[in-house]
């Protein structure tokens, strides 16, 4: 459930649901067949409302969660890896998120205003108003985020290799310096 004490201001809650009665969801962005998330969403001003997101099931052991977005009418559902962006007070105008690759964390970089997708090789961020930047691959086979601070998120690629590298992104830019060097 998304409450009080969210790292964004919102202005809504937000809880995952069970199957809705007969009526169905109110809103169904589902990008696989492999089942749904139900989620309830509780504008502070409108309408209750009902969204089924289906993710791709891509990876076994991506994210799934609701996550608080910069924008307080903004919430990121992610199902199995697969990111959406609902419109707390528009339901029609939530969207499936173009990214490529799935997401297996997120973390709030408050200072910048950040919602930042961790996926397998990038890091997208989303703004108030959607995706900012995506990241240029930056590792082989995974990432590790240590430390989000001071403009910079700091990590390891491929961390379970043989030669992890360490790699920071400019938060502002999406700049990488270090990581795989994956052109």
């Amino acid at each position: 459930m998304i409450g009080p004490g969210r790292v964004f201001p919102a202005e809504y809650e937000a809880q995952l649901t069970d199957l809705p009665a007969a009526g169905g969801a109110d809103v169904e962005l589902v990008a696989g067949s492999r089942g749904s998330i139900f989620v309830t969403i509780e504008p502070s001003s409108g309408p209750a409302w009902t969204g089924e997101f289906g993710g791709e099931a891509l990876v076994r052991t991506a994210a799934t969660g609701l996550y608080p977005t910069p924008s307080p009418v903004r919430l990121c559902v992610v199902d199995r890896g697969t990111a959406f962006l609902a419109d707390v007070l528009a339901p029609a105008r939530s969207e499936q998120l173009e990214i490529d690759d799935p997401v297996m964390d997120v973390r709030p970089a408050v200072s910048e205003r950040l919602l930042l997708l961790i996926g397998r090789w990038t890091i997208t961020a989303v703004g108030p108003d959607g995706i900012v930047w995506t990241s240029p691959r930056i590792a082989f086979d995974g990432l590790r985020v240590d430390e989000i601070g001071d403009g910079l998120l700091r990590g390891v690629a491929d961390p379970e290799d043989d030669e992890p590298r360490d790699f920071a992104v400019d938060l502002r830019t999406a700049q990488v310096v270090g990581g795989a060097g994956i052109d």
